[in-house]
């Protein structure tokens, strides 16, 4: 019995194999221009041929046609959609770019897919996307590179959050490009901006003063510098904790414990608005006391809102900006703390409120 034919694939000569490129070349071409010159598909089944007539033709091409095929989609708002996915996610970024930067059909899950993922250069592309949302800003933001955070704030058509700007604004402290690409936005939030000129490094303070619109200009050179911790409590939001601080206050969950944790993650916002709740004060009154000659103000308002002393000490030593508080001021604070009555506490620091 003869053996069985081989299942090997026949390798095609080099001249076939140019040929069935060319082909496949001129098929891409062919079916680009039909979609293009003709009324545009108006089904999903419709576009759903164009993918796949895409889909056996896109292997067999060079990448030059491939960022022809993306540049020719990418301005067209009912594109084929696996089309368009399979040309952002291409490593190229002659290829990529274009549907990154400007193809409607990909979605916002889409798009933060891409971001999870891509190249620094593939996401400056995302970036430069036309109204691009808060959302997506925020995680692109979040993957910290350089370039990408520049064409964002170039972007004067992407929406910012106050949550981006802040981020924006503490990296700009020390970067002076950044600080004047950011001046010229035009949907800056003014507090923010204020507590930028006060905190950022001489270099980056004039820069961002000389590009800003004249009409706050004046405003911003009368801002007063302040200490590193005042500065960093002003770029701080305060809506979501006071929320959540309530919350744990109304299930009677806001103890000793519960500040000592805020404490030891960092979330300084929490504490102050914790304290702040505590002791019925406003959160301007607690804020105002972390600075380094308030200590005396703040073993008050701790001791008013019946805080332990080790709880108290770590909010002593951990206080954002501020100079680490020496054994003898901390042993001398913790005498005092000792000292106060609840009530005498409770009462002086209201009268804070009133001062």
């Amino acid at each position: 019995m003869p053996p069985a034919p081989s299942a090997a694939p026949v390798k095609m000569p080099p001249s076939e194999a140019r040929t069935v490129s060319e082909l496949a070349t001129d098929m891409l071409r062919r079916t680009t221009a039909l979609f293009l010159a003709g009324p545009r598909p108006a089904s999903a089944e419709q576009l759903d041929l164009y993918d796949q007539m895409f889909a056996r033709l896109m292997p067999q091409v060079a990448t030059d046609l491939l960022a022809e095929l993306s540049m020719a989609l990418a301005g067209v708002e009912r594109a084929p959609y696996a089309t368009a996915r399979l040309l952002a996610v291409h490593p190229e970024l002659r290829v990529a770019g274009p549907m990154l930067a400007k193809a409607a059909v990909l979605t916002e899950r889409d798009l933060a897919e891409f971001i999870r993922s891509s190249s620094p250069a593939h996401l400056v592309a995302i970036a430069s996307r036309r109204g691009i949302g808060d959302s997506l800003t925020n995680q692109l933001i979040a993957r910290g590179f350089p370039a990408v955070r520049m064409a964002l704030v170039q972007n004067l058509t992407a929406r910012l959050s106050e949550d981006g700007y802040r981020s924006l604004f503490k990296i700009a402290e020390r970067d002076e490009d950044l600080a004047e690409k950011l001046a010229l936005r035009t949907d800056l939030p003014a507090k923010l901006s204020r507590a930028f000129v006060a905190a950022a490094s001489e270099g980056a303070r004039a820069r961002f003063i000389k590009a800003a619109p004249p009409a706050t200009r004046a405003t911003l050179q009368a801002t007063p510098t302040r200490t590193a911790g005042a500065a960093m409590r002003a770029m701080w939001d305060y809506e979501q904790v006071k929320t959540e601080v309530a919350a744990l206050n109304r299930s009677g969950k806001l103890s000793d414990s519960a500040v000592n944790r805020f404490c030891v993650t960092g979330d300084f916002p929490a504490v102050i608005a914790a304290l702040a709740l505590l002791c019925v004060v406003s959160i301007q009154v607690i804020e105002a006391l972390m600075e380094d000659d308030r200590v005396t103000d703040l073993v008050l308002a701790c001791k008013a809102a019946r805080l332990s002393w080790p709880t108290t000490a770590m909010i002593l030593r951990a206080r954002p900006g501020c100079d680490t508080i020496p054994a003898d001021d901390l042993e001398e604070a913790r005498k005092r703390f000792e000292k106060l009555v609840l009530s005498e506490a409770q009462w002086k620091v209201r009268g804070l409120e009133a001062g």
